[in-house]
This record gives C-alpha cells, structure tokens and sequence, in this order.
C-alpha cells in the first residue's frame, strides 16, 4: 500500500474528467496532448511509484489506464485515460520528477552518510578524553599523575569529570610522596641517633654512666623526629576549625615564642593593619607551623625574631623575620616549593612540608624569601572574615 500513489492516481483521474468536461479535447494546448481511446501512447510505467500510481488508476476506474512514454525528442509524457472510451489525455514531466524513486533513495543515502558521519564525530568527542582516562587509569593507580589529563575541549560533564580525576590523581600523587618521605625519611633521621646509641652500648660500665646525658639526648631526637612525621600524617585535618582574632592569636604564639624558645620578640607598627580581624583556624595545627618557625629562629637565627601585621583585601598578612643569615636562592627555590626531602639547612624539610600542609589546610600561603635587612622573611596570608565587634 502505497497512499502517495493512491493521491496521486485520484488526482491525475479528476484532472481528466475536469480537462475532457470543459471540452479542452477541442482547444489546442502545447502543454497538453490528445490521442484517441485506441491508441497506444506509451507503456506501463517500470519505476515503483509511477507503477503503484497506474495501479491505482485502473482500480479505481474500469478501463482508466495510465502509461509513459516518451516523444521523437527526448521529453517525457505521462498518458492517463479516464475510461474505456475517453481520449489519451498527455502531460511532460520531468526526467527529474519522474525519475523519482532512485534520486529519491540516492538523497536519502547522501544523507543517511552524513547523519552518520556528524554521530560518528560526535561520540568520538565524547569518548576520546574518556579514553584517555581508561588508558592512564593504571598510572593514577601508581600515585602518578600524566600530563594528558588536562581538559580539553568536549561536553562539559566531561570536562568536569577530567578535573575531578585530574585532581584525585594530584592527591594521589602527593599522598605517595608523602608515603615515600615518611618511610625514607624516619629511616634516615633515626639512624644517626640509633648508632650514638648502639656504639654506647658496647662502652665500659664507667663509660656507659658518663654517656647518660647524651643517650638521653639521642632519645629526646628520636621522640622529636618520629613526633614530626606523625604531624606530617595528621597535619590537623581532624581538628575542627574556629574563629580566632588575629590579635589575640599573635599575643599567645609571642608568649610562647618567649618562655618556650626564649626569643626575643619584638612587633613592628603598622596603623594600616586591622589586627581585629579574625579568622578561621585549627588552632593545634596552626601552633604547630609558628613552633616550628620559632625553633628554625633559636637554630638558626640570632634568637630574635620580629613580627609584622599587613591588611589587604579579603586576607591578613603575617610576617615574621629572623636575623639569621639567610639562605641561597636555590634554596628559597626548593623551600617554597617543598621539595626539599630532609633538613639540609635553615629548617628545610619535613618542617616545610608540615607548614605548607596546615597552611594549604587554612585555605592560605606560606612564601620564604631573604628580607631586604637581612635574615629570612616568612609571609603567612590567611582569608579573614568580618572583623570581631568590641
């Protein structure tokens, strides 16, 4: 069943019984041909449509007919006869038109092949960065971090989950260092104090007592190294936060910078700086990052420390020299970005790291740099909140 062809059959019979009631039989037309009902114009029609069509015709008419055919020239001529005894009514039509069901099923293919090049192009978009996300899952695994993670153009849930992996892996990536320092790292700091210790041991019983004091001192650094990767695991992120005034907070770490390290401390004045600001803290971890610039001072330093307050827009800044020697750029280098794997000096190391964890846990910066009168400088930004009303 073909309702196109039975639309079309219903219309070219109407236009003849139209065409032969106004006597346009008699009237000469050079768009329209007249042949008698005897004669035979052109054959039954080969293509689909136009076959179902002269079907349709001839069940709907008893004696209508429909042929095709073509002239001396190279026109073709569609021939429909209403009845057994009415004349041969000819119309041209397009080899185009006509041709109809194999240009037809020809633009249909052209664009069934491009619809299912465009799907083809799409899902290769979407699957390309999932593919690389397969491919490097292995990598991931390992704590490493590839390069090719980064997003690149795509949906934009895909791109999302690029920058959520691309950020696991990160993780990864620096729990596995982490993973690495610590063990090294306990294995390496404990192994001088351990031989002090075993080399004692085997000493004369007179010499043994002699040797108390130091041994005691071999275990105080024992205590103190494994003490600081421990904070290096936990670097309080199982601490709750809470709001603390930068004031008050500065009173407290020069009191124990005092009686604990016996720094000499001094507070330089700056009227620009809104020391009522506050802001949110673990208050444990972020001691722990001024204890440890505090020993760095006593170390390193002349045991005199000064400390600064700057305002800036959505944060404070805490500055806190010593009047130490300073260190080497390459040095600073390595210190700010934390990569320096033991205490090589100036307090580089597992202290570093311990710092920039808690900071990065605070939402702020630790940067170290050679201040312009000597003795290195330790900028701490935090971001404040609504100052504190007194």
């Amino acid at each position: 069943m073909n309702p196109a062809a039975e639309r079309f059959a219903e219309f070219l019979l109407q236009t003849d019984h139209a065409l032969i009631s106004s006597g346009a039989q008699y009237a000469p037309n050079g768009n329209l041909q007249w042949r008698p009902a005897s004669a035979k114009p052109g054959k039954i029609p080969d293509k689909y449509f136009m076959d179902k069509t002269a079907h349709y015709v001839e069940q709907q008419v008893p004696g209508a007919r429909l042929r095709v055919g073509l002239d001396e020239g190279t026109t073709t001529w569609m021939w429909i006869r209403g009845g057994p005894h009415q004349p041969w009514l000819g119309m041209p039509v397009s080899p185009m038109n006509f041709g109809g069901q194999g240009f037809m099923f020809m633009r249909l293919g052209v664009i069934a092949l491009v619809t299912l090049l465009g799907a083809w192009l799409i899902v290769r978009q979407i699957n390309r960065p999932l593919a690389r996300l397969a491919a490097e899952a292995p990598r991931i695994g390992l704590g490493d971090t590839p390069d090719t993670l980064q997003p690149i153009g795509g949906p934009l849930e895909v791109q999302h989950l690029t920058q959520a992996i691309t950020g696991m892996a990160n993780d990864l990536h620096r729990l596995h260092e982490e993973r690495t320092l610590l063990l090294t790292g306990i294995s390496h700091e404990l192994r001088t104090p351990l031989s002090r210790l075993l080399l004692t041991l085997h000493l004369p019983d007179s010499d043994f007592l002699e040797q108390k004091s130091a041994m005691c001192v071999d275990v105080n650094e024992m205590d103190e190294t494994i003490d600081k990767f421990l904070t290096l695991v936990r670097s309080g992120d199982q601490e709750k936060a809470i709001t603390v005034n930068v004031r008050d907070w500065l009173e407290e770490m020069q009191e124990i910078a005092r009686e604990r390290y016996g720094l000499d401390i001094s507070v330089a004045k700056n009227h620009s700086a809104d020391t009522a600001n506050s802001f949110q803290c673990r208050p444990l971890a972020l001691e722990r990052v001024f204890r440890i610039i505090f020993d760095n001072t006593r170390r390193y330093g002349d045991g005199s420390l000064q400390i600064r307050v700057l305002s800036h827009p959505g944060h404070t800044e805490i500055q806190l020299r010593d009047y130490g020697p300073g260190v080497s750029a390459a040095h600073l280098l390595a210190m700010n970005q934390g990569t320096l794997p033991r205490q090589t000096g100036h307090g580089a190391g597992i202290g570093i790291r311990i710092c920039k964890r808690i900071i990065d846990l605070h939402g702020g910066t630790i940067h170290f740099e050679n201040a312009a009168e000597g003795g290195l400088m330790v900028r701490l930004q935090f971001p404040v909140i609504a100052p504190l009303r007194t």
